[in-house]
């Protein structure tokens, strides 16, 4: 999927070369890292202009990006949105979680959803979670990841949890909902360790009882 940098640039695509200078001139003094300091949001904005402004400023550039752009359009599909925005991050948590939901704990790939939600949460995502602050949003997040990290081995869900904790900051019923994991994942940790014993135990008792009565 491709990026939408006519909206990016917040032009037309009929717009013209010197509209788009214009524009990109307009959009970078608004987001520049200098006129908002310590703006995470601004900063991942500020990046996303550049990266239009190359492509749409430069003819063979635009004009290729123009095919895909209307390739991508002519079958259906949807422009890429990056997680610049609380919402977003939201959204591709929902589908990260959606797709753990829908396989079994054998199908889950470890590695994979595990890599996945440290994308998620990059040090930019959470910054703008931060500036963002709006508790109920970052809780549906810290949820919907504790559910995608459940099927996770502790020495996967440790690491996550460190994560979600940056998300929390000091809100105290979201810093509860990951304490609550962290002690379910213990006790399922103890449980993989020691079932075997207690299995052998109890197949031990049954065959003691199956012997001692049988006689």
């Amino acid at each position: 999927m491709i990026k939408d940098y006519y909206k990016i640039l917040e032009v037309p695509a009929s717009a013209t070369l010197s509209e788009i200078k214009k524009s990109f001139r307009r959009l970078a003094q608004q987001y520049h890292p200098d006129k908002n300091a310590g703006s995470n949001i601004a900063d991942a904005h500020f990046r996303e202009i550049q990266e239009a402004y190359k492509i749409l400023s430069d003819p063979k550039q635009r004009e290729a990006y123009n095919y895909k752009r209307w390739y991508l359009r002519s079958t259906g599909q949807s422009y890429h949105k990056p997680a610049l925005t609380p919402v977003a991050i939201l959204s591709a948590c929902n589908l990260l979680q959606q797709y753990v939901a829908s396989r079994t704990v054998f199908h889950v790939s470890y590695d994979a959803v595990s890599a996945h939600i440290k994308e998620l949460l990059t040090t930019n995502a959470i910054g703008i979670l931060h500036e963002h602050n709006d508790q109920n949003l970052n809780r549906a997040i810290i949820q919907k990841l504790l559910q995608s990290a459940h099927p996770l081995p502790r020495r996967y869900f440790l690491p996550i949890t460190e994560l979600l904790l940056q998300v929390a900051g000091n809100d105290p019923e979201a810093q509860s909902m990951i304490e609550q994991a962290l002690q379910q994942q213990q006790q399922r940790h103890t449980w993989d360790k020691y079932k075997w014993i207690v299995m052998l135990a109890i197949t031990a008792l049954m065959c003691w009882l199956m012997y001692r009565y049988g006689q």
